[in-house]
């Protein structure tokens, strides 16, 4: 069954303390992801199967939900406070901070577990008062090689990362959302509406793209997740039962990924 790689739900409740065992040194973030996706078999964009359960794992759905979770996250993480506060916070709610990718005088960005969930912490400082000025959770899409393998080790210990994400700009959502927004315009455009459904699959082939995984298949909409090189996204669109001509064509980054996804960008 395919799964959801994140489950988007709020976490409370304090885990037993940090032990000593070391955890994967996030300042040895190298192309191991890299030589491990090269291995994996392409995945089949014929054979894509459609989710037998597709909300636990459609972008679409999965917002519904997500905005009042990330919501209560920041509400209890709050603004106003200094750099050491996050960490305890985070740590009193369960969480593990496996990457430190940022810490600035003026900004501080965590990746945390819990379990088989990963969100990104993102905190402004005022660099004269040192205090917080806006807190943001996001979902961690795109996640340092010491949160991929703290997500795969059933036996993972955790301890505070004693250094920073090597390469940071690789693995922060912030920076990468940026690029990425840009690019779903862009395959927007090149999709285009007014198209039947043969239409879609065909031309993100021709792009580069694999379909990993076809979340929808109604006459009124189809969604996909996709994959090219280590970016993933979720391809949305509707349609008029009438004509079944396309009306409306959405692009997102994946935010909650098909276990064949997952697969394909070799995270599992």
């Amino acid at each position: 069954m395919i799964g959801r790689y994140f489950s988007m739900t709020l976490i409370a409740g304090a885990l037993a303390a940090p032990t000593a065992v070391l955890a994967a040194d996030p300042a040895r973030d190298t192309s191991a992801r890299d030589e491990q996706r090269t291995r994996v078999a392409p995945v089949s964009t014929t054979n894509a199967t459609v989710g037998e359960d597709a909300r636990r794992f459609s972008d679409r759905d999965w917002q519904k939900n997500w905005a009042v979770d990330k919501d209560k996250i920041e509400r209890a993480l709050g603004v106003g406070k200094d750099k050491a506060h996050y960490r305890q916070a985070l740590e009193n709610m369960g969480f593990h901070i496996t990457a430190v990718n940022y810490d600035k005088p003026d900004y501080l960005e965590y990746e945390i577990i819990n379990g088989k969930k990963s969100y990104e912490v993102q905190v402004e400082f005022d660099k004269d008062t040192g205090k917080s000025t806006e807190v943001d959770l996001t979902t961690n899409v795109w996640q340092a090689d010491a949160t991929d393998k703290a997500l795969k080790d059933s036996n993972y210990k955790y301890t505070y990362p004693t250094t920073q994400t090597r390469d940071a700009e690789r693995y922060s959502d912030r920076a990468r959302l940026r690029a990425a927004a840009a690019n779903t315009d862009k395959l927007e455009k090149e999709l285009g509406v007014g198209r039947d459904k043969s239409h879609y699959r065909s031309a993100l082939q021709k792009m580069g793209y694999k379909v990993t995984s076809v979340n929808y298949d109604k006459p009124d909409y189809v969604e996909y997740e996709v994959v090219k090189g280590d970016d993933s996204y979720e391809v949305q669109v509707d349609f008029d039962e009438k004509s079944k001509k396309s009306t409306k064509v959405d692009v997102t980054v994946n935010m909650v990924q098909a276990d064949t996804t997952s697969r394909a960008l070799g995270r599992n």
